[in-house]
């Protein structure tokens, strides 16, 4: 008896945010189609972008690689390319011209470009590089905001090659494109004597001072709250149209955030400052293996992009030729490895998420978050800067505790320091022939890490 066909279906967001979804306790708007999506879907409560670009933390769920490993490691990076990727029978969907100058958006079969009517930076797209979709098409309605356009796009071109590409990959530019969405979304966040949301339709860049006006902050929050209602919209589609061509039941969905958008914490609204912060690595993972679970279910654990392409590889399991991956130690299922209860039972590396940019290294373990930085007016290479926070009692890293917890802060930088040289060996192995696994006989944990019991 021949395999019943899978699919999947997974939608990249950016500026896409643990305070914009309601099932991780975002109050900005409602989101009733995703929480409504992750009651019956595996919701990861601890996922982290490894790294500050949207680009990037996307080239880490193509690839399977950490950043951090393609940053220090380019040799591990090329290997992973020496294999037949499973991206080749995918259709790349996005609204993002940025897609275009990675050479990684090569791995896909086929890839569209849904351009904007209102942003002007597609204009220098050289033609042959994208095969574009025309918002004046049959498959889109031109008067609905991008994203809606984006999804209705790319949702009415797959259902019609659904044989040639069993995985559709959505990425929006989400809160770093056009605020287009209907005035009236903004207003839904309103209480009678609330001033009015603004009209504004760029993504809102804010440093707050003594002197802000708090009003002026909460009119973008509306604004970005609006934006999600756009989203939540949209993914209603997705639901219909599963449905419509029989495949729900056998489809692997994906909503994941690659970018978080600041709404004031540490002193600015938009990405400003480009600071690795809960506000900007903390995002949404949503996961509903076809109709596997009669009730969602919540995942404490640390998990990073680079666990994105192993689980779409298992869920169509194939016999894969592994020699040529570069397996970083850190990649989990997202599915099958999930159910394995309690969280000391894990392996110690999912319990840690590793991210960096540009002089700045984050680090965020069950009971903590830690970052270091460097002065970029400075020559040393050092940090001269540390900050810890407690989770989940500071969710936004408001709180600066490193002067009262040096102990723990001790702790943090040892298993910074192990889990960054046990990742680079591990993505060295493979180019070396070796097949040893790094991070074997790592130290675990302590409990003051790992139980946020203070």
């Amino acid at each position: 008896m021949s395999k019943k066909p899978r699919y999947v279906v997974i939608v990249t967001v950016e500026g896409l945010g643990t305070n914009l979804v309601g099932c991780y306790g975002g109050a900005i708007a409602p989101t009733k189609n995703l929480d409504s999506f992750a009651c019956r879907s595996i919701v990861f409560d601890q996922f982290w972008a490894d790294t500050y670009r949207p680009i990037d933390t996307l080239e880490s769920m193509w690839t399977g690689v950490h950043f951090a490993i393609r940053s220090a490691n380019p040799a591990a990076t090329a290997s992973s390319f020496d294999r037949e990727s499973i991206l080749e029978r995918a259709m790349l969907i996005t609204d993002c011209v940025d897609i275009n100058e990675e050479s990684t958006r090569d791995d896909f079969g086929s890839v569209l470009l849904i351009e904007s009517q209102t942003d002007d930076s597609n204009n220098g797209l050289e033609s042959g590089d994208f095969d574009g979709i025309d918002d004046e098409s049959d498959e889109v309605d031109s008067d609905q905001p991008q994203m809606t356009r984006l999804f209705q796009a790319a949702l009415g071109k797959w259902a019609t090659q659904l044989d040639e590409f069993p995985i559709l990959w959505i990425h929006s530019r989400g809160l770093n494109g056009t605020w287009d969405a209907p005035y009236e979304y903004r207003c839904v966040m309103c209480d009678e004597g609330d001033p009015e949301p603004p009209f504004d339709m760029i993504p809102a860049l804010l440093k707050i001072t003594e002197e802000t006006d708090p009003d002026e902050v909460f009119g973008l929050a509306c604004s970005m709250g609006a934006q999600s209602m756009v989203l939540d919209d949209a993914w209603a589609m997705i639901e219909e149209v599963l449905e419509e061509i029989g495949v729900a039941s056998d489809c692997l969905q994906i909503l994941a955030g690659v970018q978080g958008y600041p709404i004031g914490e540490h002193g600015f609204v938009g990405q400003i400052a480009e600071g690795l912060y809960a506000e900007t690595l903390h995002l949404p993972l949503i996961v509903r293996p076809g109709n596997q679970l009669d009730v969602g279910v919540r995942v404490p654990f640390m998990v990073q992009p680079n666990s994105i392409l192993k689980t779409i590889e298992s869920w169509f399991d194939e016999d894969k030729n592994t020699a040529g991956i570069v397996d970083d130690g850190v990649r989990t299922d997202l599915v099958k490895e999930t159910n394995t209860l309690p969280a000391e039972n894990w392996p110690l590396k999912n319990q840690l998420a590793y991210s960096c940019y540009e002089g700045q290294v984050h680090v965020a373990v069950p009971a903590w978050s830690c970052r270091w930085s460097t002065e970029p007016s400075l020559e040393s290479d050092a940090f001269q800067r540390v900050e810890l926070f407690a989770t989940p009692d500071d969710r936004w890293q408001q709180n600066e505790v490193s002067q009262r917890a040096h102990s723990v802060v001790e702790e943090l930088t040892w298993h910074r320091n192990e889990w960054l040289q046990c990742s680079l060996s591990s993505g060295l192995r493979h180019t070396e022939g070796t097949s040893e696994n790094p991070f074997v006989g790592w130290k675990s944990l302590s409990s003051e890490l790992t139980h946020p019991v203070r």
